[in-house]
């Protein structure tokens, strides 16, 4: 089953980036458009993933488990920005 594409993506590059997304697309048997989405997407991906988690090392790991078991400690200074007005609004 295909899928109905209605929403369009123009970009602009130069002759040298044009060439070697023609290339790569022809050495991977697909026409240019469909190898920049694939491209563009798997990229899209790594991105997202990569501000979805953190790597720690088992030393981080450890302290940072601490620092979640350990109870919250409010001392002045911070009860003091705790009651400030916000500057910001959350937009969701």
């Amino acid at each position: 089953m295909s899928t109905v594409k209605e929403d369009r993506l123009q970009i602009r590059v130069n002759p040298a980036d044009k060439a070697l997304l023609e290339q790569a697309a022809a050495a991977s048997h697909l026409n240019v458009s469909a190898f920049v989405v694939q491209a563009a997407a798997a990229r899209a991906e790594e991105v997202l993933v990569e501000r979805s988690s953190i790597r720690l090392s088992p030393q981080a790991a450890a302290a940072f488990t601490q620092a979640l078991e350990r109870p919250a400690e409010v001392n002045d200074r911070l009860a003091q920005a705790l009651r400030r007005k916000r500057k910001f609004s959350w937009l969701d």
